[in-house]
Order: structure tokens, then C-alpha cells, then sequence
């Protein structure tokens, strides 16, 4: 296992952990094969991280969001509520569906218990070691350049997120994986705490990712007009009290942050939802970038043409809902509805 970061370094644990049903039914079969492996995971230990089931509830915060938060809610068995009659939320907001089937659980928990579970099974790991080049003798992978040195191998599995593209491209094969930046907010103690993980329906659904995040042409660039991106809430709470508050998408060229106004744009949302949350302290910012196809599903299983190379990549933001069931399909060869030679 090479990484050029430490565990959970990059967007795997840095997210909010929370993992809803989608009207995507293929995002729900994969949600419930890794829940089935976090379970797993969690009972074997030893590195807690959380995982229990959690309701969603979809948001409707302005009028001109129900007629989608109905229709969604309508695709996963989501319940109409009457949010005037909890004091949590503002009394003006549109509407709001509690979707059951939903999970929570600590992000850098699970990424690091992952990792513990595969030293157990025997995996070396090469970690702050970044991966340069990948080696071919004729057609078949033969090892990989690293900063270490070159590690011997017959078969790579490249899951480098947003940077899946470029080191593919070291074979000549170039999968069209672009890369979107999101940003979250930690806070303070928050009491009461949420009893749902609130998602406004402004988040598009994941057909559409896509093509909101698709690389920008030369043209765009040279004009150099400021793209202001999508902010669409997301707000639970966390066990020690806090919460965690996203999310945004916007395209993203560069590794280091960009459009940090989008903190206050998600401070502005969370404080509309719930107008108590104003004096609750602000602890941490971030972002992270997310890896994207333009058709918004991921790419997983064989490079085509070189022999001994797989991808597993573009899973976007619902990564943490997806990673472990379409990887375990992987490893069984299964992976037919997410085949990267759909790109060639």
C-alpha cells in the first residue's frame, strides 16, 4: 500500500460520515453491502469508530426546493414531518422527510481501522512515500516507481482520488476523472444535538455531478470568470457534541484550497436552518477535493489493455457509502457495471 500522505490523509478521512439512501438504486445496493463490512469491521475492532444506523432528513429550505425534496423522499421511502413542531429548526422552512435505512460513523475511525484490519491480513505500507510511474514489461504491469525506490509487482490497483488520471496516464491511458473541492465546518458543543443528518435538496443527484464538475476548456480558463459553486447543506452532530457542517462543489485544478468565502456561505446556510446554532463557536475549516466521472459513476476494474492494472476511482462524495462494497466487488471480479473501458 502506497500512499503519499499518512491514513487517511485525504478525503477518506476527512468527511462528514454520513451515508444516506439515494434514488440511485445502485447507490443503495453498495450502501448496504458496506454497511454489512463496517459491522463486520467494528465487531472485530480494535479501532472503534462509531458506526451505527442514523436517520436522514431531507430539507426543503426555500419553497422552490420541495417539489424535489418530495420527489426524492418519494424514491426512498422518506416520511413527510412537520419541522414547526421542533424547535431545533426555524418555523419557515418549506418542508422537510425523514429517510430511515442510514448510517453514521467516524470517518478517520474507519479509515484507520481499514487500515489496521489489512496489517493484520499481512499488508506492508509505504506511507508519506508518493507512486511516480507505473512499469511495464511489454503489456503487463512489472512494478512501480516510488520514492522509495521501485517496488516489484505483477498486479496495481491504483486508487490515488484525484490523482488517478494523471498517474494512469504514465501508461498511456487517460480516464476522464476530474476533481471537484468541498468544504466542511467543525464546531463547537451544540446542545440539544441534532437527532437527524440534515441534507438540503439543493445536493444534486449523482448523474448530474458529473457534469457540474467536468474539467473546464482552455477558453474558460483564459476568461477567468469566478465560478461561485453549489452550497447545499449538511449538518449532524458527532458524539463528542459537535457537529460537522458541509458541503460544497465546485471545480478544482489546484491542491491547495480555493474559495474560502465558501465558509461563510455554509456558516450563513447552518445559521438560516437553525437560527440557535448563531453563537455556537466555529472550531476548524477544511476541504477536500473529490474525484469525478462525467457520467457520475465510478470506474472500477481492469485498465484496458495492459494486463495487471485495475482503477478504482471517481466515486465523488459518496465515497464512504461506496468504497467498501464496490472494492470487495473488485476482488471477486464483479465490477461489469462500473467498467473503466467505458471511457475507451
Amino acid at each position: 500500500m502506497v500512499d503519499a500522505g499518512g491514513i487517511g490523509a485525504g478525503a477518506s478521512g476527512r468527511n462528514g460520515g454520513f451515508l444516506f439512501r439515494q434514488p440511485a438504486g445502485w447507490i443503495n445496493e453498495l450502501l448496504e453491502e458496506s454497511a454489512a463490512v463496517y459491522s463486520e469491521l467494528q465487531e472485530e475492532g480494535p479501532v472503534p469508530f462509531d458506526f451505527r444506523p442514523w436517520p436522514m432528513l431531507l430539507l426543503a429550505v426555500e419553497e422552490p426546493e420541495l417539489e424535489h425534496a418530495r420527489a426524492y423522499a418519494g424514491a426512498v421511502g422518506g416520511e413527510e414531518v412537520d419541522l414547526r413542531e421542533d424547535p431545533w429548526f426555524a418555523d419557515d422552512l418549506a418542508g422537510g422527510f425523514v429517510v430511515e435505512g442510514g448510517y453514521t460513523l467516524d470517518s478517520m475511525g474507519a479509515t484507520t481501522a481499514m487500515a489496521e484490519a489489512a496489517r493484520r491480513a499481512g499488508v506492508a505500507f509505504m506511507l508519506r512515500c508518493e507512486a511516480k510511474r507505473i512499469l511495464l514489461d511489454g503489456d503487463r504491469v512489472s512494478g512501480l516507481a516510488t520514492d522509495e525506490g521501485i517496488v516489484p509487482c505483477g498486479r496495481i490497483v491504483v486508487a490515488a482520488g484525484p490523482r488517478v488520471r494523471f498517474l494512469l496516464r504514465t501508461v498511456g491511458t487517460d480516464l476522464p476523472v476530474a476533481s471537484s473541492r468541498g468544504w466542511l465546518l467543525e464546531t463547537g458543543h451544540v446542545d440539544p444535538p441534532p437527532q437527524y443528518a440534515i441534507e438540503q435538496a439543493l445536493w444534486p443527484e449523482q448523474e448530474e455531478l458529473g457534469k457540474l464538475t467536468a474539467a473546464p476548456s482552455l477558453g474558460e480558463v483564459a476568461v477567468g470568470e469566478d465560478e461561485p459553486g453549489l452550497v447545499s447543506l449538511l449538518l449532524g452532530g458527532r458524539p463528542a457534541g459537535h457537529c460537522l457542517i458541509g458541503t460544497s462543489l465546485r471545480r478544482s485544478l489546484i491542491e491547495e484550497s480555493e474559495t474560502p468565502e465558501t465558509v461563510r456561505r455554509l456558516a450563513e446556510r447552518a445559521v438560516r436552518v437553525a437560527p440557535h446554532l448563531e453563537r455556537v463557536p466555529v472550531v476548524a475549516a477544511w476541504s477536500g477535493r473529490r474525484a469525478m466521472t462525467p457520467d457520475g459513476l465510478p470506474v472500477v476494474g481492469p485498465v484496458p489493455g495492459v494486463d495487471g492494472l485495475d482503477v478504482a476511482g471517481g466515486f465523488s462524495s459518496i465515497g464512504m457509502v461506496t468504497i467498501p462494497a464496490a472494492c470487495q466487488r473488485l476482488a471477486r471480479g464483479e465490477t461489469a457495471q462500473f467498467d473503466p473501458s467505458r471511457f475507451s
